[in-house]
């Protein structure tokens, strides 16, 4: 999609410390046609706030909004907030590109992209299910793409999807089958990674350890990069004695564990807390 040269692509970045009008500013003065965002928990309320003023000074600009915060039903949001054109739920690598080549066309061309809700023009709501990539070892890695910020001092690397686990309060569980990464893919990332000065490295993967033989694989890996310090979640009673041993020899600065412990019992976060 990058490759079209009928669209010109920018970025504008921001927190949400920085002043509203400032990021409006940005936003206007490269006069969009299209604006997409993506809405998170902590920054929703801001998001909203910028997008719709975005609106007021832009009439004709279309703005679409993707992430865990719409992975229910987005009738009532579309509702509440005409200025946003569509939303994607799920996975978007394959369905916003499927949508970029009718975008500025009448909403029943839209009927067929997977994971899009949206209200047509005569204001009825359609929802088009849940986005889900079909080969997720096929994606193009973040990091070659032109809009990847180098400028961090740490990246993310995801080389698995989905969790084996059905929590209830996740916005992952019960994402199954698992999808995975060849380790030669996820080697060649790591390498283009460490050439870019990265020395922090946080793992997206749910669960790192669900597969003892897998974790093992990726501790031969890293062991490659001693200059760099991999963070990882992990699930305490999956840590096999195999992958208890190995975790003892991995050199001192080089993995750092996020290990979630859920329990109803006062001692074990008094212990924890310890």
């Amino acid at each position: 999609m990058m490759d079209r040269t009928d669209i010109e692509w920018d970025i504008v970045s921001a927190t949400i410390n920085e002043n509203t009008s400032h990021v409006v500013e940005e936003i206007y003065r490269r006069q969009p046609d299209l604006l997409a965002a993506t809405n998170w928990l902590f920054t929703h309320e801001k998001l909203l706030h910028l997008i719709s003023r975005v609106k007021v000074l832009l009439p004709h600009c279309i703005i679409v909004l993707g992430g865990p915060e719409f992975l229910g039903d987005n009738r009532n949001f579309l509702s509440k907030n005409e200025f946003v054109s569509a939303i994607f739920r799920g996975e978007g690598e394959e369905s916003f590109p499927q949508w970029m080549k009718v975008w500025n066309q009448p909403t029943d061309t839209w009927k067929d992209i997977t994971g899009l809700c949206y209200l047509d023009e005569k204001g009825m709501y359609h929802d088009q299910g849940v986005a889900r990539v079909k080969e997720f070892n096929r994606l193009v890695p973040p990091e070659k793409s032109l809009f990847f910020n180098w400028n961090k001092p740490f990246v993310q690397l995801e080389t698995t999807r989905g969790c084996f686990n059905t929590c209830s309060f996740c916005v992952s569980g019960g994402e199954k089958p698992v999808r995975t990464l060849p380790l030669e893919a996820i080697a060649e990332r790591l390498e283009l990674i460490h050439q870019h000065g990265i020395r922090n490295v946080r793992m997206l993967d749910r669960t790192f350890n669900y597969q003892t033989h897998r974790a093992k694989e990726l501790f031969d890996l890293f062991r490659k990069y001693p200059d760099i310090c991999f963070h990882l979640e992990i699930h305490p009673a999956l840590l096999s004695d195999e992958l208890k041993k190995e975790l003892a020899r991995m050199p001192k600065g080089l993995l750092h564990l996020e290990a979630g412990i859920q329990s109803l019992k006062e001692d074990v976060f008094l212990n924890s807390a310890a």
